[in-house]
């Protein structure tokens, strides 16, 4: 079988149709492709409305989580399902477009361990709100992850934005954190980090779906402590990297520079958390920060890397992730004031 597409969902009900007829109205033959469609213990009815697309297709598969523990969970369980030489990520509110086949087909072609494709943004109806710019690599080009992330920085942290060599991921072995919000940029850097051979496609595959209301978009003690916690696996990722750089066991060009924006996405990611404290609605919602980062995370090893607390909002940062208490009764005050000025504003 040439490409498995994997689908996380929860609550889709409205969307998931949309998505499932983008994959099936493609120019990929039945025998060619799979969607392993895992739902999230959804409460609407999203899963009676996959269940009849497996009444018109045979190539269609809807496994139930036993428990609600996010993408992350999810997706590592597609991935261990799939029969599909290659992984194409899906979001169940998003849909895929014909030039995604030419990517799965380059792919196949050249055997890549990613392949990276174009992907814009719409609204509701369907309109581009938002296109990133092109890669500079032509269809021809095959380099490798670290090339592609210095030269690019900022295309795509998203595991959407690639196609997976099946091979290269059961290689890597580094699944989606599970249980958390933010569970996809480290994946996304691990992979490009060991990508020898990746290949551009520049023809429109994705379609990203901006929803109001996102759950991803809005501010909380979860959303925040879980940017928290990717900060905390991207500081993992970036020591593990200076390890292999420091005993001489990765030497590729642009190593280093990959390294250093592997550690300015963990110091963003643990600065843009504490900095946020400020705007939780309640000082009973700081308490849940700060318990569900304990949990997931240790603030004092965060606290005393230096990289961490040299960044831009260190001080604070500092502060943060060392005196919870103090933190806690600041926080008393400063919410009342900003929600006052907020609401005058």
């Amino acid at each position: 079988m040439l490409v498995s597409f994997i689908i996380p969902s929860y609550n889709s009900a409205h969307t998931v149709k949309r998505c499932l007829d983008s994959i099936y109205t493609l120019s990929l033959k039945p025998e060619e492709f799979e969607v392993i469609f895992i739902d999230d213990c959804s409460t609407d009815n999203t899963c009676e409305i996959v269940s009849a697309y497996q009444t018109q297709y045979d190539n269609i598969t809807l496994l139930k989580q036993s428990q609600n523990n996010r993408q992350g969970a999810a997706r590592n369980r597609g991935v261990s399902v799939a029969k599909g030489e290659y992984i194409c990520f899906v979001d169940s509110d998003d849909a895929v477009t014909e030039g995604i086949v030419e990517a799965i087909r380059l792919s196949s072609d050249v055997q890549t361990d990613m392949t990276a494709f174009h992907h814009v943004f719409v609204n509701a109806q369907g309109d581009v709100t938002k296109e990133t710019g092109k890669l500079s690599f032509t269809k021809k080009q095959i380099f490798s992850g670290i090339e592609m992330q210095n030269r690019h920085p900022y295309w795509c942290s998203a595991p959407w934005g690639y196609i997976y060599n099946k091979a290269f991921l059961d290689r890597v072995n580094y699944p989606f954190y599970e249980g958390v919000l933010y569970e996809d940029s480290d994946f996304v850097m691990a992979h490009l980090c060991q990508a020898n051979k990746i290949a551009y496609s520049q023809n429109i595959g994705y379609l990203v779906y901006y929803r109001e209301g996102s759950t991803t978009h809005s501010i909380s003690y979860k959303n925040l402590a879980d940017y928290l916690l990717l900060g905390s696996r991207m500081l993992a990722l970036y020591r593990a990297i200076q390890s292999d750089i420091n005993q001489e066991l990765r030497k590729d060009k642009g190593i280093q520079k990959f390294a250093e924006s592997v550690l300015d996405g963990a110091c963003w990611n643990v600065s843009k958390a504490c900095v946020r404290l400020i705007k939780l609605k309640s000082i009973n919602e700081v308490r849940a920060f700060y318990d569900r980062v304990d949990e997931h995370a240790n603030r004092m090893e965060l606290y005393a890397d230096k990289n961490i607390r040299k960044y831009y909002w260190s001080f604070w940062s500092a502060i943060c992730l060392q005196h919870k208490r103090v933190m806690i009764t600041l926080l008393l005050f400063l919410i009342p004031i900003y929600k006052m000025f907020r609401s005058i504003s």
